[in-house]
């Protein structure tokens, strides 16, 4: 009997040695963090957190490589969804569910995706939709988090999955730019001291006046 408690408690430390992480809050409590730390630190990578919180909770379903479950949950993979300029109707998905029969890529499904709104930040998701985006042989731009910001707010009264159908009746926006500031106006370059000022653009040159008669007088005789 003592021996084999002294074999549980070698086999436990042993387990707990190769797979504690160290015990590192890293591991067990993933909480991405967003900005640089200390002013030295790089920027997370969105895809690899995206990549993270995928295989945590969305691996179940559409699989590690994204092809979904036949009829039951559909693919990641050249999914026009995913891919698709209406970014919108994606970010939708994600934020309240959607139930019933769907058809994508190709392939007819029928099951139901809970909403993740109250799990995740639009930070997070905004992860998750990039990893999404540029995996799976995916090639399409990121969804920054003001994105996500932005259809929280327009859908915030709404309470119940997405069907298909209603989905489809959301108008098509491209989100990827937002949040993103307008490029600044061109400025004309500044006039060098001592430059002599330049002319109006053309259209707009006040008449050239008409030269003055020499006074009375001043002509040479011969």
């Amino acid at each position: 009997m003592t021996g084999l408690i002294g074999l549980a408690i070698f086999w436990a430390g042993a387990y707990l040695f190769s797979f504690s992480g160290g015990f590192s809050a890293d591991v067990f409590d993933y909480q991405p963090k967003y900005g640089a730390v200390g002013g030295a630190a790089a920027l997370p990578d969105p895809k690899v957190i995206g990549k993270h919180l995928f295989s945590a909770n969305c691996v179940t379903c559409h699989q590690a490589n994204g092809l979904g479950v036949e009829g039951q949950y559909p693919p990641i993979a050249g999914s026009e969804f995913v891919n698709g300029p209406a970014n919108n109707r994606l970010i939708a998905i994600v934020l309240k569910g959607l139930q019933g029969p769907v058809r994508v890529a190709g392939k007819s499904v029928n099951n139901t995706m809970q909403a993740w709104e109250g799990q995740y930040t639009d930070e997070q998701l905004s992860a998750i939709l990039t990893y999404e985006r540029s995996d799976f042989g995916n090639n399409a731009p990121p969804i920054p988090p003001a994105a996500v910001k932005q259809m929280r707010e327009e859908l915030k009264g709404r309470t119940e999955q997405w069907t298909f159908a209603e989905l489809m009746k959301l108008p098509e926006k491209d989100l990827t730019q937002a949040g993103s500031k307008p490029a600044p106006a061109a400025q004309p370059a500044a006039a060098k001291p001592g430059a002599p000022p330049q002319a109006p653009p053309s259209g707009n040159q006040p008449p050239t006046p008409a030269p003055s008669p020499p006074p009375a007088g001043s002509q040479q005789h011969s």
